[in-house]
């Protein structure tokens, strides 16, 4: 056996941890630029053995500032986002992160897990490092002491033969603008640890590296340059010249900061870069007067570690939506700062004496006295009493001593001493006013927040408060770190003013004061809503990703202390998360740096309730000994599920863990549970027991959260007021991240990039053979509704990581799906430009309207129904519900739960849709659930319906007679009545409107003519507020014009036997004397009657008789052989210049034959008689026509015989007339015929007579009238 005695025992190990220290140092960078130079590039960090990017979310100059010091490329000269040195491939690493600036890398930055982001690899971040150049402790980046970059290191330029030419580079170089002249020797510190060098300039050079440089052995005073800065500030209307409104200097013009989130860090960075002293306070709404011209800055979000206001985020420059009542002011200490504390109200005395801040040495003459001037004087109230514990470090600035006398209010009236022997500088903390108490809590870590203002103590009000504001109190109360942020008054109520209200803290400011909030005092609460926290007390996580994981700190013999990474495991991690309240310890190695505070060795048996019940030993400092650290699993999580993001809900409390009743259960509960885990939105809540019952505890108490927490611990928690809460009954919720596909990088969550998952490893999908069916299959999983559209090509921006393909087997329902995230996908061949998207719509149905068009507006997500609530509830909405249902366009978009209040959740709210949506759900809202109404304000819609085509009627057919009256009916089936009809023709100006009420209207034309003949169509059109619903084209119908004329009758009359008949043949006696008849029923007037023979034209005389009955007599006075033939009568008209002529009537067979001379005077005699009869019979059935309806006029044979007609000659006919009464509007119109002779023969049916003669006409030798 050997023995090592202790000394060689410490050796071996310091030599082991040395070696293995030199192992870390031999690995690979962490950290590199890929760019145009070793300095300037896009960030790339190294994971798991693999480079990936960093998002440029938050990414401001203090990160820039940590990645150029990382790689030793001097000062940071730019900030780039958007991908500025191009896309990155692969992993995207880091997002949100939020460096400090003082950060030795970045990843020691406050940032999201690795692998967690939301970006593409557009947004990849950049920076931009001066490469051969650094300034040193000045009061902003464009000011120092000057370092160059040589031969793989850093030396300092020594101010011998340093010129105005060499400053002029470097002010150029470094983006600063042009030296300042001064007349003093500017002082920035000194660095006597590297070489120094002299460096010779011609004055145009682009870089430093440009010129010569020589080493130089001899003493090196550092070389020191003030440039005018690219973007100065300044300070105006007041006191003096540390206060005043802050304005500053951009393309050639002054302009002010907006007070928009304008706080004390802010104000610390104007402060710095004004070289003014400590900021004391910052002031608001154009305190110092209101500027002019432009407003240059707002929403300025500053660390406090800038150089320079430009150089913290902001909305750009001129990008504002304020105006100069806003404008920001800041009041600086001008003659006393204190320098490197841990709080404004700490560190090292330094003090502003003719034009150069110098250091207080710590001599004989400072003492109590000073120090509470010091202090009152920046507004920290007195010095601690206990002050010798306190180090902040030394400073290369000149020392003086001070000698203090009479009454006097700033340090800067003491009178100053140089000391040219070095000295120890002056370190100083306050106890920071207004002081801050918790009140009524268990310990004097936990409680009702107040605060003293004007002497008297005030509460806090809850509005917006958070973790982060519950940080920023415990770490002011030195009470570790904060555990949960109280609400409602859960330490009591307390009494007095209500001080502070809407304190909105990053989480990094010394004092509650430093936050954003309203004036002191202006609050709209009262005492049921005062604020509390619970901090940690006695031990504190620094430098963690959250609140349960970082650097382990405890509170130790009056003090913080280290807990040092010897023997540290699972044990000792296990008591920190258990009096840390964060569950169980997940990991505890690895490193999240070191504090540089004191440390002792902890051993602890695991059951311990607090570091402090452990073992602690001290153990030899060195600086291989790194602190020890620990990521405990948090104070929830969930069991029995398919994966961490979903399953039951376990809740760590009073070191145990239990299961939550789900009584009160609700979409905030589970959202804070589902940000708390890092598994992104709920997807879905249970509250049976699908996951399990569990074991153990039981938590019954009510969990109210709002939805806006960071962990369930800051969630109110109390007893149910009236009953017991079912423990049968279980909490459990399915998250996002838990499921086996997502859509990501769009505003909606049922529409995006379809990525999916396989173990934690989320991937994107290739657009080959994806259709509408696999889409669904996706929104079928996710209970979106279904798909509507499945898009290609990147539609919703590139993914990262692995490509997979979208193979039937994995796409063809839910089960296969799931099956595949178990087991994995087929890897794709195709980059990110073919990512596969998908919209998803929820399923509509309107409630409780008079059809299936109008109603109340319900949506179903999640499988389950739910209504819209009314804020900024528009017709533009309206339209899109009622295109997605296929009930056309909207009438009304009713509010206020006009068809009744519906049941169950509201699942939208400020929907904000441009008209043009496929899907309601596709239109801007809050999210799902997200929403502050009651029933009573259930949106509803009112819509057209399908928008079906007017039809069209004619009457009394679509062939008329000319002259005719003629009916046209347009008719329309809508849910919404009330619009015009307008009838049109087609090839046609032809236009009538009506407007109606109803569902039809009709057109009537009085006599129809040629012109009126065409092609109609019927069109409908209904005028709502904002826009005219033009419905369908109706089919076209055809109206037919005609001129349709009846046979007319042909008869021959005898003068001496008094006789008019019509016999088919007849013989005349040479020499005598008769009558042929032409006669015809007929609606048109003003004829002409042909008589042929043998089909020529043997006479013609014009028609006469009256309204319908026309008649025209030939006579032949002396019948000779030649007048024998075959005769027939023609009736003809002209119409619109177009003549018509009937069909010629049967024909009469006329034979002459030889007669004696008295039968030709008894001839003569009767063709008179006759002609005198057939007058008389024309005149009196003219006269009875207008007698009264029944008479009728007979003509008997004087010979007691009745003379035989043809069928058709006694048809007597009825004449519809046309009411008087019927008003008629008839447009203009052009007339014409395509045959100018158009012919009766083209017409087959025979015009009929008038149908309201007052009688029969019979055609007898004697007329008798009967009544």
């Amino acid at each position: 056996m050997i023995f090592i005695s202790a000394e060689k025992l410490h050796f071996v190990c310091y030599l082991s941890i040395g070696l293995l220290s030199l192992s870390l140092l031999t690995k690979c960078s962490k950290i590199r630029l890929v760019g145009p130079s070793r300095c300037a590039g896009r960030v790339e960090v190294n994971y798991e053995d693999r480079w990936g990017t960093v998002c440029d979310d938050l990414w401001s100059i203090a990160n820039a500032e940590v990645v150029c010091r990382e790689l030793s490329c001097g000062s940071v000269l730019e900030a780039k986002k958007g991908a500025f040195f191009g896309e990155g491939k692969a992993d995207i690493w880091l997002d949100d992160v939020q460096c400090t600036g003082t950060e030795l890398s970045i990843l020691k930055c406050v940032h999201n897990p690795f692998g967690e982001n939301n970006c593409g690899h557009s947004e990849d971040a950049g920076v931009i490092c001066s490469e051969h150049l650094r300034l040193l402790n000045g009061t902003n980046r464009c000011s120092g002491r000057v370092e160059a970059y040589r031969n793989g290191q850093w030396k300092r330029i020594c101010r011998n033969d340093w010129e105005a030419e060499e400053v002029s580079v470097v002010c150029r170089e470094m983006n600063c603008g042009i030296p300042v002249t001064s007349t003093e020797v500017l002082h920035f510190g000194e660095e006597l640890h590297l070489d120094g060098v002299k460096t010779t300039c011609v004055g145009n050079e682009s870089s430093i590296s440009k010129c010569s440089f020589q080493e130089f052995k001899e003493s090196c005073v550092d070389a020191t340059v003030l440039c005018t800065n690219s973007k100065p500030i300044r300070l105006k209307n007041g006191t003096n010249r540390c206060t005043g409104r802050v304005e500053i200097y951009h393309d050639g013009q002054w302009g002010t900061v907006c007070d928009d989130r304008w706080g004390m860090q802010e104000a610390t960075v104007a402060c710095r870069e004004m070289n003014c002293g400590t900021a004391i306070a910052v002031r608001y709404k154009a305190f110092f007067g209101r500027g002019s011209a432009q407003v240059w800055l707002d929403d300025v979000e500053c660390t406090g570690h800038e150089k320079s206001l430009s150089d913290c985020l902001h909305r750009g420059f001129g990008e504002h939506d304020c105006d100069h009542n806003e404008d920001a002011g800041v009041i600086c200490s001008d003659s006393v700062r204190l320098a490197n504390g841990t709080d404004r109200c700490s560190g090292r005395v330094e003090v502003y004496h003719d034009n150069s801040w110098v250091k207080i040495c710590n001599s004989n003459n400072w003492g109590d006295e000073e120090a509470n001037l010091v202090c009152r004087e920046l507004g920290c109230g007195n010095a601690k009493k206990t002050q010798q514990s306190f180090n902040f470090g030394e400073s290369g600035l000149k020392g003086y001593t001070n000698r203090c006398s009479g009454n006097i209010s700033s340090i800067g009236q003491c009178t100053l001493k140089e000391n040219t022997a070095r000295c120890e500088t002056v370190s100083l903390s306050c106890s920071g006013v207004p002081p801050l108490r918790l009140v009524n809590g268990t310990n004097r870590c936990s409680g009702r927040v107040e605060i003293l203002h004007d002497g008297q103590w005030g509460t806090v009000c809850d509005d917006e408060w958070d973790i982060k504001d519950a940080e920023v109190v415990c770490r002011a109360m030195d009470c570790g770190t904060a555990q949960t942020a109280k609400s409602s008054a859960f330490f009591g109520q307390g009494n007095g003013d209500i001080w502070l209200d809407d304190v909105d803290c990053i989480g990094n400011e010394t004092s509650l004061l430093h936050c954003r909030h309203p004036t002191l005092g202006e609050n709209n609460c009262g005492h049921g809503e005062d604020a509390g926290v619970v901090c940690s007390a006695d031990i504190r996580l620094v430098n963690g990703s959250n609140q349960c994981s970082g650097r382990v700190e405890f509170h130790y013999g009056g003090r913080w202390a280290a807990a040092y990474n010897v023997n540290w495991g699972r044990n000792e991690a296990a008591v920190v998360c258990r009096e840390m309240n964060c569950g169980d310890p997940v990991k505890f190695s690895g490193s999240f740096g070191r504090g540089g505070l004191a440390g002792y060795k902890v051993t602890c048996v695991g059951g311990e309730r607090s570091l402090s019940q452990c073992t602690v030993g001290q153990y030899p400092s060195n600086n291989r000994i790194e602190d020890a650290g620990v990521e405990c699993s948090g104070n929830v999580k969930l069991s029995d599920g398919n994966n961490h993001c979903a399953g039951r809900v376990e809740y760590y409390d009073k070191n145990q863990w239990g299961t939550v009743c789900s009584e009160s259960w609700d979409k905030n509960d589970g959202m804070v549970v589902c940000r708390q885990l890092g598994c992104g939105s709920v997807h879905k809540l249970t509250t049976s027991n699908e996951f399990g019952h569990g074991t153990g505890q039981t938590w019954i108490d009510q969990i109210e959260c709002n939805g806006m927490e960071s962990t369930l611990a800051q969630c109110q928690q109390r007893p149910y007021r009236d009953r017991t809460c079912n423990t049968t009954s279980i909490a459990g919720v399915i998250c996002a991240g838990g499921l086996e596909a997502r859509l990501v990088n769009n505003k909606d969550e049922c529409a995006g990039r379809v990525e999916v998952r396989h173990g934690n490893v989320w991937q994107t999908v290739c657009d080959t053979d994806w259709n509408l069916n696999k889409a669904q299959v996706v929104c079928e999983l996710l209970e979106c509704g279904h798909a509507m559209n499945a898009p290609g090509a990147a539609h919703f921006g590139q993914g990262s990581g692995p490509v997979v393909e979208a193979n039937p087997s994995c796409f063809d329902n839910v089960t296969s799906l799931q099956q595949c995230s178990l087991n994995g996908f087929r890897s794709a061949t195709c980059g990110h430009d073919h990512d596969a998207g998908v919209l998803c719509a929820a399923q509509l149905r309107l409630v409780g309207g008079s059809g299936q068009c109008s109603g109340r507006v319900e949506i179903h997500y999640k499988g389950q129904w739910g209504t819209v609530c009314d804020d900024e509830w528009e017709m533009t909405n309206g339209d899109v519900v009622c295109r997605q249902l296929g009930c056309g366009h909207a009438v009304s978009a009713p509010t206020s739960a006009h068809f009744g209040r519906g049941t169950g959740p509201i699942w939208l709210d400020n929907v904000e849709c441009t008209g043009q949506e496929a899907a309601l759900t596709h239109c801007t809202h809050p999210g799902f659930g997200e929403n502050n109404c009651g029933h009573g304000e259930d949106a509803g819609v009112i819509c057209l319906g399908a928008l079906q085509k007017p039809q069209i009627a004619l009457s009394p057919s679509p062939e008329v007679n000319w002259g005719e009256k003629v009916e046209i009916t347009c008719t329309v089936l809508s849910e919404q009545l009330g619009g015009t009809f307008v009838l049109k023709k087609t090839d046609d100006s032809f236009k009538i409107e009506k407007y109606s009420e109803n569902e039809a209207v009709t057109f009537t034309f009085p006599a129809v003519d040629f012109g009126h003949k065409g092609s109609y169509f019927c069109e409908y059109q209904k005028k709502l507020p904002s826009q005219v619903i033009y419905y369908p084209q109706g089919n076209v119908a055809e109206l037919s014009v005609t001129v349709k004329m009846e046979v007319p009758s042909i008869t021959l009359t005898s003068p001496h036997a008094m006789v008019i008949y019509s016999p088919d043949k007849v013989s005349v006696t040479q020499g005598s004397t008769f009558f042929v008849t032409c006669s015809t029923h007929s609606s048109y007037p003003g004829g002409l009657f042909y008589l042929t023979k043998s089909n020529t034209t043997a006479d013609m005389k014009t028609a006469f008789g009256h309204s319908i009955f026309f008649v025209a007599n030939f006579e032949f006075p002396l019948i000779e052989y030649e007048h024998q033939g075959e005769y027939t009568c023609v009736y003809a008209v002209n119409i619109s210049s177009l003549t018509f002529r009937s069909v010629p009537s049967k024909s009469l067979q006329i034979t002459v034959v030889a007669a004696s001379s008295s039968s030709v005077v008894l001839g003569v005699l009767i063709g008179v008689v006759v002609l005198l009869l057939v007058l008389g019979i024309g005149y009196f059935v003219w006269r009875r026509r207008w007698q009264g309806v029944g008479a009728m006029v007979l003509f008997s044979n004087t010979f007691g015989g009745q003379i035989k007609h043809d069928e058709e000659d006694r048809n007597n006919k009825m004449f519809n007339g046309r009411d008087p009464n019927v008003q008629v509007k008839e447009h203009g119109h052009s007339s014409g015929l395509d045959d100018k002779k158009a012919d009766a023969d083209q017409d087959n049916t025979v015009e009929r007579g008038p149908e309201d003669l007052a009688g029969r006409v019979c055609y007898e030798l004697e007329p008798l009238v009967v009544t």
